[in-house]
């Protein structure tokens, strides 16, 4: 029977080998018992890409998914080696140089020679060695096939002129190429020459062409089909593609509105010609050339879109019909780890990368995904779950990847990771809209000590959850989560506000365009009041059927629309339209739910109203420090023990709690009203245990201090788990309390050999029961990370280390009140 039902949690299973069968199924009984349940297998770059859908690699993930099968555990197919769907791992342009990838430059110069020069690789190529060699044969990109496709002259002043004829291309070379201009340059003009060529090294694979993705589905997803068999649509029940994408390239003569090289094919040159010439169209994506500039982009953009998003995700739709997998994965989200549309990935270009279209993309997927970078509250879900929405959905599955902080190789990861950092994580992502969450990645082996990121599997987005010290906990994470968004689900939302995604605006204007921060401000105002905004493209505002599902529509800023009668629907809809957050937004909302008021530390979330009509709230203390949360209602709300309904309801949070609280709505009796808090206060120290102490590291004991961790007592590179032992010595008995103020990272406490259980987050306090008088043994296992192991000796440890581990500050011994 499949556990997806019981457990919200799925993950990676990255790959650098073929695991033996005894491996493959020790990983997987360990992936169960900690709560996830889908597995997604992935061939990594330090996997030899020969050996990638090699028939020993085939057999071995047949067998993979076998095991799953009885362990009822269900298997995605990650469609491709390492990322960036359709190259196949190289399969698809071998042998087949026509399907590589060709892109459009341009340069321009105020007289008659030009050149396009030092071009590069973007992104992706930034992580590194391993990932220019993997996209590129040879590590740097190469052009051939150059040609010429449009020129225009600038006068001083006037429209752009089309003298495309006139244009010779002089010298070419695998960096760029060099052209004349045969015609006069009026005085104070410039020319711009636009030209096509062929990246001949790429493993990317022209994305508007059809016969592409054709050949990705038959060198790359067939041999799937074939070694899976009768699994397909039973054990394994979906294909995931990752962010199919061009190579975004930029060179040394680069410049106007568009950011990186534009993707070419002759189909794209056919489709642009019947709007008119093409060299006016090519201008206007560089300058204004015009009233006709931003429908010009537009237009040039959603033709773009469209054919590749036909090219590439058609054949993958057919696929999936004809093996009955559901399709799902994620375009590149230039606003991953950020709330404005462009604040991550602020590089590139989403214009020309397949990623500005998101709610036109799901329209091939059966499931909407996204992913979250690191640990901050974030546009993805929020985005994502709004994109399910108008396809008849709920909720996104989110893929959640950590880069380093402490280091400039973005791929070290963070190995550093607490249980309690990743819980309140997974806590966000679920509050901003995930309905699942897929870990970046467990691990079937540690890699090696080279310091190299992504060809070796120690430093590929770590962590590797399966090799942490904590990860036993990892299962009751996964639990609290399943329980959190079954919780959340059981609610319907209420009227919220509508915010446009700009994306005619987008397209017109570019990335840096206002609109991309003025609609991340937009998101986080609604977030704080303990809301979440329904994102709608223009379709969706169009179709507004029912103004009483709404309390109004946020532009971000000054928008172009697409279509007229978007306009005319919102001004018959009678909703307040606005284009900044208005001062009595809280005011506005709370007319249609209780709303949550700001305080530093504290995130919430009216999810909504369950089938009894209750109020579903959540509240979560993200803070170190004890904080009192407040739920407004205009009418009244009624909780649990209260003695009487009441317009304001206080909630103490200590730090870390989580409170899903169920609220009935009832006529107030009192203004205001005073939850308890999860759990009493502790009571007065009877005990600071801080000597006596003997730490067991491995095979090795020795007398510790507890005022700081083993990091700092001659165990700098230990990672794993420490076992604290102590005598315990009670003058008489007593209900007693177990009070860590210093935990790092994990603890379980045993009293006596009797098991009093394990904490992962603060507060770290274990109740001791009533203890006899007389001598006892207290005994702690605490867990740190794998960061002072497997970052010492590389550049990727940062200037801070090495990290906090073990017991770190005195523990104390208190009366239970």
């Amino acid at each position: 029977m499949s556990r997806l039902s019981s457990t919200r949690l799925d993950a990676y299973w990255f790959w650098d080998h073929l695991p033996p069968e005894a491996e493959l199924r020790r990983q997987l009984m360990q992936f169960r018992a900690q709560g996830f349940g889908r597995i997604f297998i992935q061939a990594r770059l330090s996997m030899p890409r020969a050996l990638y859908l090699s028939p020993a690699y085939l057999a071995t993930y047949a067998r993979a998914v076998a095991i799953m099968a009885e362990l009822g555990l269900t298997a995605g197919i990650y469609d491709d080696y390492a990322w960036t769907s359709g190259q196949a791992g190289g399969r698809s342009v071998a042998g087949a140089d026509a399907l590589r990838e060709e892109h459009l430059f341009w340069a321009e110069s105020p007289g008659p020679e030009a050149q396009i020069s030092g071009i590069t690789a973007t992104l992706a190529a930034a992580l590194g060695p391993a990932v220019r060699h993997w996209i590129h044969d040879g590590g740097t990109p190469g052009f051939g096939a150059w040609a010429v496709v449009a020129a225009v002259i600038w006068p001083v002043s006037g429209p752009p002129v089309d003298v495309t004829e006139a244009v010779r291309l002089t010298g070419t070379g695998p960096a760029g190429a060099s052209f004349r201009l045969t015609c006069p340059l009026p005085e104070g003009a410039r020319w711009t020459v636009f030209a096509r060529a062929r990246a001949t090294r790429s493993r990317l694979i022209n994305y508007l062409m059809p016969e592409a993705g054709a050949r990705f589905v038959k060198q790359g997803l067939e041999p799937y089909a074939d070694a899976l068999g009768p699994h397909l649509g039973r054990t394994v029940d979906c294909l995931f593609f990752d962010q199919p994408a061009p190579g975004l390239y930029d060179w040394a003569e680069r410049q106007g509105n568009l950011r990186n090289s534009l993707p070419w094919s002759d189909g794209l040159a056919r489709a642009l010609r019947r709007s008119g010439p093409l060299a006016p169209q090519l201008a206007a994506l560089l300058r204004d050339t015009g009233p006709d500039t931003g429908p010009i982009r537009a237009t040039v953009y959603r033709t773009l879109t469209q054919m590749m998003t036909q090219a590439f995700l058609g054949p993958l739709r057919a696929f999936c019909d004809r093996t009955g997998l559901r399709l799902t994965g994620h375009e590149i989200l230039p606003h991953v780890a950020s709330f404005d549309l462009n604040g991550g990935f602020s590089a590139i270009d989403p214009r020309v990368a397949l990623a500005a279209d998101f709610f036109g993309i799901d329209r091939w997927r059966d499931e909407t995904a996204v992913d979250a970078n690191n640990l901050g509250a974030q546009l993805a879900p929020l985005l994502g779950d709004s994109v399910a929405q108008a396809a008849g959905r709920r909720g996104a599955w989110c893929e959640l990847y950590l880069t380093s902080e402490r280091s400039e190789a973005r791929a070290a990861g963070q190995w550093d990771l607490t249980p309690e950092a990743l819980r309140g994580q997974l806590i966000r992502l679920h509050l901003l809209g995930a309905s699942r969450i897929i870990l970046h990645a467990l691990y079937a082996g540690p890699g090696d000590s080279r310091a190299s990121v992504l060809d070796n599997l120690r430093f590929d987005f770590p962590p590797g959850y399966n090799l942490q010290p904590w990860w036993p906990v990892l299962g009751a994470i996964a639990e609290e989560m399943a329980q959190l968004a079954a919780s959340v689900e059981a609610a319907t939302p209420p009227a919220r506000v509508l915010l446009l995604y700009p994306y005619e605006t987008a397209l017109r204007e570019g990335p840096r365009h206002g609109h991309a921060t003025a609609f991340g401000a937009w998101c986080r105002a609604i977030l704080s009041l303990g809301h979440r905004p329904l994102i709608c493209d223009e379709a969706g505002l169009a179709a507004l059927d029912s103004p009483g599902a709404a309390v109004g529509v946020a532009l971000p800023g000054p928008v172009s629309l697409a279509e007229p009668q978007t306009a005319t629907r919102l001004r018959d809809t009678g909703l307040p339209v606005w284009t900044a957050p208005p001062a009595d937004l809280a005011e506005i909302l709370s007319a249609a739910a209780p709303v949550v008021p700001e305080v530093p530390g504290l995130r919430a979330l009216v999810a909504g109203r369950d089938a009894a009509g209750d109020w579903r709230v959540v509240l979560v203390n993200e803070s170190a420090a004890p904080l009192v949360a407040e739920i407004l209602s205009r009418t009244g709300l009624a909780c649990g023990a209260m003695d009487s309904a009441a317009r304001r309801i206080a909630v103490p949070l200590d730090p870390q709690d989580l409170r899903c609280l169920t609220l009935t709505p009832a006529p107030a009796r009192q203004d205001s009203a005073r939850l308890s808090p999860m759990r009493r206060a502790p009571g007065p120290v009877l005990q600071r245990l801080e000597d006596g102490w003997t730490l067991h590291l491995g095979n090795e004991a020795r007398p510790v201090r507890v005022d700081r961790g083993w990091q700092a007592q001659g165990a700098a590179e230990v990672s794993g788990i420490g076992r604290y032992e102590r005598a315990l010595d009670l003058a008489e008995a007593a209900d007693l309390v177990l009070d860590l103020p210093g935990v790092a990272c994990t603890a379980r406490v045993w009293l006596n050999g009797r098991d009093l259980g394990q904490r992962f987050a603060a507060p770290f306090r274990f109740d001791l029961g009533r203890v006899a008088a007389g001598a006892h043994l207290l005994r702690i296992d605490v867990a740190n990370t794998m960061a002072n192991a497997f970052y010492a000796g590389t550049p990727f440890a940062g200037s801070g280390g090495p990290d906090a581990s073990g017991l770190t500050q005195v523990p104390l011994l208190r009366r239970a009140d």
